[in-house]
């Protein structure tokens, strides 16, 4: 008993020590229930389609883009707000957040706290805002957004940008690849036709004096 409890120190102090791998997005989230923000006021027009619902749907659905560093057409910051409903009086959940690429698998870069649905109320809104960090090559995402039951895990409303083109063909890409800024500079040195001319004019300036020593 004794060697495992050595053992289970020294392995949390291993893990003590090594360096923390870098996330891979930075996202912080809001709640309509925090009265100092407000960002809901009323309730906006309901999305026409949404991949999958039950006695819970999205009702909006907004996504906004900024940053870009390089002026490349792609964008690090990501805001989503949406607003979802409910046929109960009352239902917690949470939402988890993806982003499909042109070419490879669908990566899960952010999961919400739990949050409550009240009927169709505007005040139970949620909101986040990620900064994508690394490993997001400069493409054009799909974003996909779930909502679960908290208690349950089960699945309850689902949309994305096969549903809604605008969650369709975000224009992303990392902050690493967003700041970097190509700061090559190209010298060109050419002689040119009056180069040649000088080199010419030396030889032949070298020439004659050696023409001139040589007859005397």
């Amino acid at each position: 008993m004794k060697n495992i409890i050595i053992w289970a120190l020294s392995y949390t102090l291993l893990l003590a020590t090594l360096p923390a791998q870098a996330a891979d997005s930075r996202t912080t989230e809001r709640h309509g229930n925090n009265a100092a923000t407000g960002l809901k006021s009323h309730k906006p027009q309901m999305v026409s389609v949404q991949g999958y619902q039950s006695h819970v749907w999205f009702h909006s659905v907004d996504v906004f883009l900024s940053g870009d560093l390089n002026n490349n057409g792609y964008y690090h910051r990501l805001e989503v707000e949406l607003d979802a409903d409910t046929s109960e009086r009352y239902q917690q959940v949470f939402a988890e957040f993806s982003l499909l690429p042109t070419y490879g698998g669908e990566r899960i870069f952010y999961t919400s706290s739990v949050f409550e649905l009240y009927r169709d109320s505007a005040d139970d809104w949620l909101a986040i805002d990620t900064v994508l960090e690394n490993r997001f090559a400069a493409d054009e995402y799909l974003l996909t957004i779930r909502l679960f039951d908290a208690a349950t895990g089960y699945l309850l409303a689902e949309i994305s940008g096969f549903d809604d083109i605008n969650l369709d063909l975000l224009p992303l890409e990392d902050y690493g690849r967003d700041s970097y800024v190509d700061s090559s500079t190209t010298v060109e040195v050419s002689g040119g036709s009056a180069g040649i001319l000088l080199l010419l004019a030396l030889c032949l300036v070298l020439w004659q004096r050696r023409y001139v020593t040589g007859t005397r």
